[in-house]
């Protein structure tokens, strides 16, 4: 049985790895070939299906090694005559390498791995290999690898299944590897091998150059030997009222588990450390540390992140959820840590017995994997979404498999979000997760002290692009970059009997118990240094510590201080395959700040403008007491309370009718200093911003029951949705103006478009609905369903159609542009409150009608 820390890696690490594994060695053969120019053409003999791989370098000049000869190779080590023209230009490791790839068992059965490929980064990954991996030259091989991957699982034996068994299967005469792209290929693979070994001996020369002018470390303090406190192991409960994905799918409640572990007989209250897991882990993997540093008197706790738990990988390989890796864990993730700090705050501020225990003043974090991208978000670390979208450009090889979780981030609003917790004064990132996420601008907004820790044979999250190049990019003055030399994704924590390595050592690694000793003794030292503020503990963070901690030992640990480009670029000898300091990518620019500051002129002034909607219910309408009523309603009058307890002056509320037409300029102008209403976040708006998103929506089709009956709904695709008569010929009736008319003018240009103008458009075009004057109300889904809900029609007698949405839209408040204090202000309120507004002021059938179209906007964006 798989060790539960190891299954973070997933599916996906094993067959990209394992694709990786094959593609290198045979690209190693063939692209020698060519450049060597000894190649000479061989011309394939017929076969059945899925008999041979063929290599195309250019033009008619191809070669092919059969199956049969690969799978001789796994067994025996055998080389046929078809294989020797290609391993002849492969060195033994590669030789060795590509048999350990074909013999490796994959133990996925078939429900799990078609949940696997089905996903989005199932999809993404097979889209990427599917450039290299082809039926035929001109065509991708994404359907092929699928059905390959998936027959192969379902007719394997207990014990798994091998990469012999999915070429076996691939629905082609001839597996085709393309030339060209394998050129590019090699290009990626440098970063894993030629420069990555550049990079690590560059790191090992520096360290060991600074080493020799550092006196040696007294060994006194053994600092990998527990320490000399007991403590108490507990478990808290929290209730958090967020946007989360839970093994339940999207849910606005959930609770979660925090494991305490709170040394006992300091005479102080002790420091705190919290430590994030990775993706697919449990909060038992740090067991270890956190009762190491217990024992050494720091307070521990370990939040279960439950939107990306080992729960969660389980549910998703039953079939039990849609995502294997919600977007949403981007930011839930650092928001569930701050939230963790609040409760604390609380059980100190309320507790004596809490108070004797705990010292608010002094937090630092660990993060490890996916733990490691929060632990960074939280100390600082800002999300850079023109860099995601450039870096997960689906034109572009994508060799890194943790640009595979990264990428889901694209489907985050376009939206700046202010994850960072002052509170947070030191954080450790171990195998980090990040350099596409938050890309030097983000990384070089970190001013706490941080450590990072890579392993040189991380295939998982590649030490140089996630862990090296980022500890350049930092701006902490206080940074170290520990380095684990033939360390691997897991190295900093121990293996167990029976685990994983038996089924996959190239990913796991040896030697994870000494890994996990260097880990406890970087925590012990770093912590004491820079929560305690102990000075003699800085000995323990030198080259000189970690030379002496790692002699005679099987895994070497560097540590350093600084980095520069120049000095990777010599080790190297030429330009580095990835740029070291990526150029800046295209973003909007950034808006001129304001002369007066909205806060400024509220507590001037002693009043608060809120511009609202009146004619879209639930968030502003006017009710059959012909009151204003709604979620803007209630979120204005919240807001007011919060600025007379934030600014300690009396706050008058003055409340203004918004439309369609002048909700921006309303606030371009100044007369409101914030619209509430259904506003689809946007850029290109000169004069405004948008707050954090508070709800999503989409474009869906009201109708009549009576015209669709007992139809199936059509799928989510637009193509088939398209030929429905339910849309095609009939008359659909839209609001002018809105994003919505643009999509039917583009996506259905034979629809007979009837406009409903001006402020009333929605409520007439119900009527005329209801009446059959229209066939179709094309409108958000939410919109279209409150509308119907506050004329008091009959519910039951309207259906949206298709289930989901054709489009995702998030909602945010309308805010003026350069006011970056009005903006956190409003977005930390709206993270803090929202969840409560959305129970109270939508009605249960709309706010689940929300939850499913968050769900599919944020987690089936690439379906």
């Amino acid at each position: 049985m798989m060790k539960k820390g190891f299954e973070c890696s997933l599916g996906l690490a094993f067959t990209g790895r394992l694709l990786q594994g094959l593609l290198t060695g045979l690209a190693v053969g063939a692209i020698a070939l060519a450049e060597t120019t000894v190649l000479e053409a061989i011309r394939p003999r017929p076969v059945s299906a899925a008999e041979e791989i063929r290599l195309t370098i250019g033009g008619p000049v191809s070669f092919s090694v059969s199956v049969d000869s690969l799978e001789t190779f796994s067994e025996t080590g055998e080389i046929k005559d078809d294989l020797r023209l290609l391993t002849r230009f492969m060195s033994d490791e590669n030789q060795a390498t590509l048999r350990q790839v074909l013999q490796t068992k994959i133990p996925y059965d078939v429900v799990q791995i078609d949940n696997i490929l089905y996903s989005t980064l199932g999809q993404d990954a097979l889209q990427n290999f599917g450039k290299i991996i082809k039926p035929h030259p001109d065509i991708n091989g994404f359907k092929g690898l699928r059905g390959a991957f998936i027959t192969a699982a379902a007719q394997a034996g207990p014990d798994g299944w091998t990469l012999i068994d999915v070429i076996r299967k691939f629905p082609s005469q001839s597996v085709d590897l393309n030339g060209g792209e394998l050129l590019t290929l090699r290009r990626s693979l440098a970063v894993y091998f030629s420069y990555n070994t550049a990079v690590i001996e560059a790191i090992q020369a520096q360290a060991a150059e600074v080493a020799t002018k550092q006196a040696s470390v007294s060994r006194l303090k053994d600092l990998e030997e527990p320490g000399p406190y007991a403590f108490e192991r507990n478990t808290l409960t929290l209730f958090n009222s967020a946007l989360r994905q839970t093994t339940q799918g999207i849910r606005l409640n959930y609770d979660f588990n925090v494991e305490t572990y709170l040394p006992q007989g300091l005479l102080k209250p002790a420091p705190v450390v919290i430590i994030s897991h990775g993706f697919g882990d449990v909060r038992d993997s740090f067991d270890f540390l956190a009762a190491h540093l217990a024992s050494h008197g720091f307070a521990v706790v370990i939040p279960d992140h439950v939107g990306s738990d080992l729960d969660i990988r389980r549910s998703f390989l039953q079939g039990d959820l849609n995502t294997i890796l919600s977007p949403t864990e981007f930011i839930s993730r650092p928001q569930e840590v701050s939230f963790v700090i609040d409760e604390l705050e609380r059980l100190v501020a309320t507790s004596p017995d809490w108070a004797a225990k705990l010292n608010l003043d002094q937090i630092g974090m660990v993060g490890d994997s996916l733990g490691a991208t929060t632990a960074l978000a939280s100390a600082g670390a800002e999300i850079n979404y023109a860099r995601i979208s450039a870096g997960c450009d689906r034109q572009q090889f994508i060799l890194n498999l943790a640009q595979y979780l990264l990428c889901q981030a694209r489907y985050l609003p376009p939206r700046s979000q202010q994850l960072s917790d002052e509170r947070i004064k030191g954080a450790i990132a171990s195998h980090a997760m990040g350099g596409g996420l938050y890309g030097p601008e983000g990384i070089g907004q970190i001013e706490i002290p941080l450590m990072i820790l890579s392993g040189s044979n991380d295939i998982v999250a590649p030490a140089v692009a996630e862990q090296v190049h980022p500890f350049i990019w930092a701006g902490s003055e206080e940074k170290y970059l520990a380095l684990l030399t033939t360390g691997t994704h897991f190295t900093a924590k121990p293996g167990r009997p029976g685990g994983a390595e038996g089924i996959i050592s190239l990913l796991v690694g040896e030697n994870r118990d000494v890994g996990a000793r260097y880990f406890k003794a970087l925590n012990v030292a770093f912590w004491n240094r820079y929560l305690r503020q102990q000075a003699s503990y800085q000995p323990y963070l030198s080259a000189r510590y970690a030379q002496q901690l790692s002699e005679g030992e099987p895994l070497q640990l560097d540590v350093i201080r600084e980095l520069t480009p120049e000095t990777l670029e010599r080790a190297y000898g030429q330009a580095p395959p990835i740029a070291i300091i990526p150029e800046p990518v295209t973003s909007v620019a950034a808006s001129p700040a304001r002369g007066e500051s909205v806060l400024a002129e509220i507590r001037r002034t002693g009043t608060l403008k809120v511009a609202l909607r009146q004619d879209s219910f639930p968030f502003g309408y006017v009710n059959s007491e012909s009151t204003w009523a709604g979620y803007c309603r209630a979120f204005a009058a919240d807001l007011r309370t919060e600025l007379e307890q934030t600014l300690a002056v009396r706050v008058q509320l003055v409340e203004l009718a918004s439309t369609f037409e002048n909700r921006f300029s309303l606030v371009q102008d100044n007369t409101a200093h914030v619209e509430c209403g259904p506003n689809a976040i946007r850029s290109d708006i000169e004069g405004i911003t948008f707050s954090t998103p508070f709800l999503i929506s989409g474009t869906q089709f009201l109708t009549r029951r009576s015209q669709v009956g007992d139809k199936p709904a059509p799928s989510n695709s637009t193509a088939n949705f398209r030929s429905n008569p339910v849309v095609r010929g009939t008359r659909v009736a839209i609001v002018p103006g809105t994003t919505t008319e643009r999509f039917i003018l583009e996506e259905f240009p034979d629809a007979k478009r009837v406009l409903f103008p001006g402020p009333s458009g929605r409520s007439e075009a119900i009527r005329a609905l209801a009446e059959g004057r229209v066939d179709v109300l094309a409108s958000a889904g939410i919109l279209s369903l409150g509308e119907v809900q506050r004329q008091r029609l009959p519910y039951a007698d309207f259906t949206l159609t298709p289930p989901r949405p054709l489009t995702c839209e998030f909602y945010g408040l309308v805010l003026p542009a350069g006011d970056a204090e009005w903006q956190t202000l409003l977005d930390n309120f709206i993270t803090r409150t929202n969840v409560d507004r959305l129970d109270q002021e939508v009605p249960p059938n709309l706010l689940e009608n929300q939850l499913e179209t968050v769900d599919f906007c944020l987690n089936q964006s690439s379906g």
